[in-house]
């Protein structure tokens, strides 16, 4: 549990991307055995860092850079009053972190299909999905509540 702690929050503070982040829970989850708890890692041994590649003749293309910070697309959630239309809640959420909590929730449950997720983190991943999700006027709590991606 300590290993899994220590790599949430080395992806909290950008140490480590989402991708990065998958593999090692991925890793931590399959060296885990399952009875005992798991014993503290030392840092040295959660390296943030992928190996550098070493260019050959057979090498495949390099993987794109991540996106700019002006490219990043966004999960927002909104509840604000009716009558004023001033804010109550504002999420604003990375869909980077929605994808990964995604593949690591899709573990955790039986009650998705999972072929169903992956055609929902495809789209997200082919930019398919934009716009408003979601717009609902509750008058008897006098709430809107608005989720859409940008």
């Amino acid at each position: 549990m300590a290993l899994r702690k220590k790599i949430l929050e080395m992806l909290s503070r950008g140490e480590i991307d989402v991708t990065r982040a998958t593999e090692l829970l991925t890793h931590a989850q399959d060296a885990a055995p399952d009875t005992a708890p798991e014993p503290p890692a030392p840092p040295e041994a959660l390296d943030p860092a992928p190996p550098i590649p070493v260019p050959s003749a057979s090498a495949p293309p390099a993987p794109e850079p991540p996106l700019a910070l002006d490219r990043r697309r966004w999960l927002h959630i909104q509840v604000s009053a009716l009558d004023t239309g001033h804010s109550r809640l504002r999420v604003n959420v990375p869909l980077g972190l929605v994808r990964f909590g995604m593949q690591i929730g899709a573990r955790f449950t039986d009650e998705l299909d999972r072929s169903t997720i992956g055609d929902v983190l495809r789209a997200i991943e082919q930019e398919e999905i934009s716009g408003t999700l979601l717009d609902v006027e509750d008058v008897s709590d006098n709430e809107r509540v608005h989720i859409y991606i940008d």
